[in-house]
């Protein structure tokens, strides 16, 4: 299919499709969120999707990675030109990232994690020795990460505040982002071995 977009209209059309595929995953979920949805939210021909990316798993790792690039730049700007901060520094900065259009996991449901894991053929989204380095680089950016810190728990207790997020449906609701503060209070304790458990 000969591309009917200028250079610019192809980019322009590119960065809309994946604005749109982070807002439709947290309205809709990953699973409903369709090619015919996401194309029709940036005015396109559902087959006009095809000129961008190959099929809706490909589109999902190219939002994911186009996140990753944004929370990089968070991250730089946190930094502030340094090579590290506090932990008190990087839990501020990951609460920021909770409450971005960024955290893809946000909202997703347990149906949308089978979904991604049965159609995902590159499982970087879930494999633990990736989650493991990703941890260990966040940990290299903390200067007064304990020597004894266990980087799996690290992961484990970030992964409980999405634990909690995903099971929303079971939980107290108006204590949920409490729960979720208290955890990250919770997980600078940890790391920093400074303050104490709320």
């Amino acid at each position: 299919m000969p591309n009917a977009f200028t250079e610019e209209e192809s980019k322009r059309i590119r960065q809309e499709l994946i604005l749109a595929g982070i807002r439709l995953s947290k309205e809709l979920g990953v699973q409903k969120m369709s090619v015919e949805k996401l194309t029709a939210a940036v005015g396109i021909a559902k087959g006009s999707f095809y000129l961008f990316f190959g099929s809706k798993e490909d589109f999902i790792l190219e939002v994911a990675a186009y996140a990753s690039e944004e929370t990089q730049k968070m991250l730089l700007k946190k930094l502030n030109g340094r090579t590290q901060m506090s932990a008190h520094e990087f839990m501020e900065f990951f609460n920021e990232y909770l409450h971005s259009d960024l955290d893809l996991m946000n909202g997703l449901t347990i149906s949308d994690f089978y979904w991604l894991k049965n159609h995902i053929k590159k499982q970087v989204l879930f494999d633990p020795d990736m989650q493991i380095k990703t941890a260990q680089f966040w940990l290299s950016l903390i200067s007064d990460v304990r020597e004894d810190v266990d980087t799996g728990t690290f992961v484990n207790l970030i992964k409980s505040i999405y634990a909690i997020r995903e099971h929303s449906d079971t939980m107290v609701i108006a204590s949920l982002e409490n729960s979720v503060q208290i955890l990250l209070h919770t997980i600078e304790i940890y790391i920093s071995g400074k303050g104490e458990i709320i």
